[in-house]
């Protein structure tokens, strides 16, 4: 990798980072009418493919917004993993920070949901939240072993 595309990634990395928690705050900030709504959505499309009953729909409503969860950390952890790769040369250090810092805004994340009308605050939405920012934190720890 050349010098000026070393620089570019040193900068992308965080500035990626910032906003994928910026749209975090951004979506927890919704109420939960808003939030269900988009939610349900994302579920109800399925209708369009598939008959489903209310329950079932009801039923992935809910793994939609779990899935959401995982996924959302697993991306945050993805970025900020690859923004300490050129400062930690620990792969046990890099996963544990970037699992750490994702992790720790999940739980500020959820904190942040109970000030926000018809929202809550769940600690099995924080524990999806530091299992996705786990695994994504892995992947990028997985990659760099590899190459």
């Amino acid at each position: 990798m050349n010098n000026e595309a070393s620089k570019i990634r040193k900068i992308i990395w965080p500035v990626l980072s910032v906003l994928v928690a910026l749209g975090i705050f951004i979506s927890s900030a919704m109420t939960g009418e808003v939030s269900g709504y988009a939610s349900m959505t994302i579920a109800g499309w399925v209708r369009y493919i598939l008959p489903v009953s209310d329950s079932t729909l009801a039923v992935m409503h809910f793994f939609v917004r779990k899935t959401a969860h995982f996924v959302v950390y697993f991306v945050l952890a993805f970025c900020v993993a690859h923004s300490f790769k050129f400062y930690v040369h620990s792969f046990r250090k890099l996963l544990l920070l970037a699992w750490g810092i994702a992790s720790v805004y999940g739980v500020t994340d959820e904190i942040h949901q109970y000030f926000v009308p018809g929202r809550v605050m769940a600690i099995s939405d924080m524990l999806i939240n530091a299992a996705g920012a786990f695994v994504g934190a892995a992947v990028v720890v997985w990659y760099l072993r590899r190459t």
